[in-house]
């Protein structure tokens, strides 16, 4: 055989997943959108630009699947899964080729994540646009996703129901105390919880339990 070919010596397909044997017992795992097409028949040569071809698809199989697999655990951002497979020594090239098939194929993508987190988080707390913003942003999702995100989540007026009630609810634990510097503790709270200052002193006035003199 001349040197640098390896013998195709098995073929063998399972649904999405195409498994090849070579000559010395090297077994590669693919997925079949990935098989070349010009990968030979069985007892074909295969040379050493194509087996790297080869393994490379492989590694990307690998990839997905361990995305896959951290995924299943918990969604996490797309920065955070490049550095766990990173870290773990796959191929950059492959994980970056995955990852950007995974966002143009609508499977997962900062935008998937970053949805996913808005709607836990409103579902237990009372936040606002910026509170969600600060957080994906934490997380190291892209400002400008984290805002188009938040943005399709939750609705001004949506929001605006939010702080209503937060106000509700930090007026309750306020022990009585209705002066001004009450109503200033009260909108720190609901500013720090990411409402909009003109929207907190409104939820803060409308929902004081003892209307005093208007400021």
């Amino acid at each position: 055989m001349t040197d640098g070919l390896r013998l195709l010596l098995d073929i063998r397909q399972e649904r999405d997943t195409v498994f090849l044997t070579l000559d010395d017992g090297e077994a590669l795992e693919l997925a079949s959108s990935s098989v070349p097409k010009d990968l030979p028949e069985i007892g074909g040569s295969i040379s050493s630009p194509l087996l790297a071809e080869l393994r490379l698809a492989a590694q990307r199989k690998k990839v997905a699947r361990r995305i896959f697999s951290l995924l299943d655990r918990r969604l996490m951002p797309v920065a955070k899964i490049r550095g766990k497979l990173l870290d773990e020594e796959f191929p950059e090239a492959a994980i970056d080729t995955v990852l950007e098939q995974m966002r143009q194929q609508g499977l997962y993508s900062d935008h998937v994540y970053a949805a996913a987190y808005c709607r836990d988080t409103l579902s237990t707390k009372l936040v606002g646009r910026r509170y969600l913003e600060s957080k994906l942003w934490g997380r190291q999702v892209a400002m400008e996703i984290a805002r188009e995100v938040v943005a399709e989540n939750l609705d001004e007026e949506t929001e605006a129901e939010l702080a209503h009630k937060a106000a509700q609810w930090k007026w309750q634990r306020m022990r009585g105390q209705f002066d001004r510097k009450a109503e200033e503790k009260v909108a720190r709270y609901l500013v720090g919880r990411g409402f909009p200052t003109g929207l907190a002193w409104k939820a803060v006035r409308q929902n004081k339990p003892h209307l005093e003199e208007e400021y």
